[in-house]
This record gives structure tokens, C-alpha cells and sequence, in this order.
């Protein structure tokens, strides 16, 4: 059964560390509508156990890669239940002779109906102190998947969108990336024809497509490797307001802002992996705070028009230092369930406007879009604090006629 929080959140943990059923068993007399050939693992629900637990997933900023999803769940191990070599436990199979409790086992994680975790066990580790025993599980999201496989012979796939070449890749026989657990937008950016070499990593080769489309590439809370193209987020509304005026959105607790020369970039060079130096610069930039340059190299990009396109786009967002909120605090388990259940489906790429009030000075109150890139749930039986690390969302809103903000057509208006 889900554990109950003090403010009233369900948190629900469940490992697959039960015995296999539903399992196809030849010349059976019964079968079930659900039987599969090699049956499935039993979900045990591991809820009441849990002492803590932490998730951390997405990237540390926007020129940096998706890092796999993890958690570490902090379990009562007091009666021996999840120590691996206990023949006692619930969870030992004495068919087998063998724990349930055992790396890569699945693990889900759910608040309320939303799964805001889904991975495998990669690390057991069980602390004895005297007759008190806690067992520590560490999973990881299915990028482990992608980590540990890599491409066979070399080949030369044909230039493609970037959305088609993620999927040549994952239905690779030797990546063999489920089907059922994907969701990959089409990509606007086309990718070219180049070798892709035997003993490829999977996960880096994708990351680069996604650098290349200027996409997101990630493992959703549910489980679902997702590919979002360039547009996604641009034509996107923000689907939930943050706000410390208690009124007007959702509250939260703190707000953290960075203004400094770490996203400032007036020189912007681009090059394919067979092209040349493609280079946009900003030269009033250049003059009041000299030349910063952010050099992405090796694109998988399939030409030198697209590189450069790729350049002047992003000297237009990085070309000035920008103040902006970087990462925002709120306490999930002090909303109300519905604003609760908005935090809980937030994900990576989501639109979120963010509200700063201010008892002094001008102006009185800062508010602006931003995309999420990171998400961090810290969970104990009395609290559950997210924080959500967020970029500049790059919005441009649809053209709509006679609207008097939207019906007209400039840099952040555009017929779709």
C-alpha cells in the first residue's frame, strides 16, 4: 500500500522483487488472457519501508547532455527482508535459490497516479549497526540501457531527418531499444550521411543528433525514452504559473537567479563533421564585453547552410548576459492536490512561467517564461521538496489575427 505523507501525498514505491508469473507453461490447462512465453516479474509494493528517497534527473545546462535518471531509496531493513543473502526473506526464491532482491530489477516510483520515477536497480547496499539495519537500492533510468550498448559493424546510414535516425539507431539489432517505451518527434534538423563507426556508443551518438536538431533526448518519469525536436517547446504555452505572492499560481519556497558571463557568447562557430568553420558574431557585444566564443564542432548536421543557421540562432539567445532564475524550490506536499498533480506531470521541456515579487525597489515584480531541463525530488515521510532547474525558453507564440499582442507578425510572433 502507498505511503501516506503528513500533508496527505500517496507516494508509492514498487521493485520487482517478487517471483516470476503468469508464465506460459506448455500443455498447462489453464492459461491466462495475460500469460507471456518467459513471464513477469512480480511488483512488490516497498512503500511502508521506505525511510527516504531521492530522484534526480535531466541536465546541468542547455549545452550540456541528459545524464541518466537516478534514485536512491533509503529502506528499513530491520527484519533482513532486503538483504540478498537471507534465505528468510519474503522476497527469496527458493526454486531458484536466488533474492529477488538483485541489480536490475524494475523500480517504480509514483505521487499519486504519476509515475515521477521509473528505472532498474544498479547498487544493494545493507548497513548493519548493531540490531538496526537499513538496505540502500539505487536505480537508474533506462539511458543504462543505451549506456552499455553499441553499434556493430560500421555503415553509412543515408541523410535523414534527425527524428528517423534515432529510430535507425534504437532498432538496431544490437541496441534493440523497445518500441513500446519511445516517443520520437520527426526532428526538423536533417542529419547527413556519415560513417557511423563499429563500436559506437548508442547513448553518445544519440546525444549528438540531439545536439545537432537542438532537441531534448531523455527518459521521461514514466519510462519513455522521448525525443523532442527544436519546435516542441518553441511554439509551447506554459502549461503552469509559479509565484511567491500567494496568489495566482503555484507557491513555491525559493528561487535562485544567475547573471554572469556563463551563457555569454557573442562569437558562435559551427562546423559539420566534412564541412567548414561556419561563424555568426555580435560585434557590439564583442565591443563592451570582449569576444566569448562557444565552438560546437563535429555537428552531425548535413550542411554548412545549417551549421550556419544553427550559429546566428544561437548568438541571437546567448549574445548578452541575461538575468534569469535558474532553479525553484516548492514544497509538493504542502499544495493541494491538483496543484500537487501539476507539479507531479511536469518534464523535461515543459513551459513553466515564474513569478519574483519584491518588497522594495523597481520594478516590483519579475515574471517570464522557462523551460524545465532538470528535476529533483527529495522525499521523507513528513516532506516532499522538488526543484526544478529550469533554461530560457526560446517562445514564439502563433500569429492571431486581429489579436492586439499576437496579430503581428515579428520576432516572437509567427504563423504556424
Amino acid at each position: 500500500m502507498a505511503s501516506t505523507l503528513v500533508f496527505g501525498e500517496q507516494i508509492t514505491v514498487t521493485a520487482a522483487l517478487g517471483f516470476i508469473v503468469r508464465e506460459f507453461t506448455l500443455d498447462s490447462s489453464q492459461l491466462n488472457g495475460d500469460d507471456v512465453l518467459d513471464g513477469t516479474l512480480e511488483g512488490i509494493d516497498i512503500s511502508p519501508y521506505v525511510q527516504s528517497l531521492t530522484i534526480n534527473r535531466g541536465r546541468s545546462d542547455q549545452f550540456s547532455s541528459f545524464r541518466t535518471g537516478t534514485t536512491t531509496i533509503v529502506l528499513n531493513n530491520n527484519d533482513r527482508r532486503f538483504d540478498p543473502i537471507n534465505q528468510a526473506s519474503p522476497y527469496w526464491d527458493s526454486s531458484t535459490g536466488k533474492s529477488g532482491v538483485t541489480p536490475r530489477r524494475r523500480v517504480e516510483i509514483k505521487s499519486g497516479d504519476t509515475a515521477i520515477f521509473t528505472g532498474r536497480i544498479t547498487d544493494i547496499d545493507v548497513e548493519y549497526n548493531y540490531q538496526l539495519s537499513t538496505c540502500t537500492i539505487t536505480a537508474s533510468d533506462d539511458f543504462v540501457l543505451l549506456a552499455n550498448a553499441f553499434t556493430g559493424a560500421a555503415f553509412t546510414p543515408s541523410a535523414e531527418l534527425s527524428g528517423a535516425r534515432v529510430s535507425a539507431i534504437l532498432d538496431l539489432p544490437e541496441v534493440d531499444y523497445p518500441t513500446t517505451t519511445r516517443a520520437i518527434d520527426t526532428g526538423v534538423a536533417t542529419v547527413g550521411s556519415y560513417e557511423i563507426a563499429a563500436n559506437t556508443n548508442a547513448a553518445a551518438y544519440l546525444q549528438r543528433v540531439a545536439e545537432a536538431e537542438q532537441g531534448l533526448f531523455y527518459v521521461s518519469g514514466d519510462g519513455t525514452l522521448t525525443f523532442t525536436d527544436r519546435v516542441t517547446s518553441v511554439f509551447s504555452s506554459p502549461i503552469a504559473t509559479f509565484t511567491d505572492s500567494g496568489s495566482g499560481g503555484i507557491n513555491y519556497q525559493a528561487l535562485e537567479t544567475i547573471y554572469g558571463q556563463e551563457f555569454l557568447f557573442n562569437r558562435v562557430q559551427t562546423q559539420t563533421e566534412t564541412g567548414s568553420v561556419q561563424e555568426a558574431d555580435d560585434s557590439g557585444s564583442q565591443t563592451e564585453f570582449g569576444i566569448s566564443t562557444l565552438a560546437l564542432t563535429n555537428l552531425l548536421l548535413s550542411s554548412d547552410a545549417a551549421a550556419l543557421t544553427l550559429a546566428n540562432k544561437l548568438l541571437s539567445i546567448y549574445k548578452n548576459p541575461a538575468y534569469r532564475f535558474d532553479n525553484l524550490r516548492v514544497l509538493a506536499s504542502a499544495q493541494t492536490s491538483g496543484d500537487r498533480d501539476t507539479i507531479m506531470s511536469l518534464d523535461m521541456g515543459d513551459v513553466i512561467t515564474v513569478t519574483r515579487t519584491f518588497a522594495s525597489g523597481t520594478p516590483a515584480s519579475v515574471s517570464d517564461d522557462y523551460a524545465i531541463e532538470r528535476i529533483t525530488h527529495q522525499i521523507t515521510p513528513d516532506r516532499h521538496t522538488v526543484t526544478i532547474g529550469m533554461y530560457v525558453a526560446d517562445i514564439v507564440f502563433p500569429f492571431t489575427l486581429n489579436d492586439a499582442t499576437y496579430g503581428v507578425l515579428d520576432a516572437t510572433n509567427a504563423v504556424t
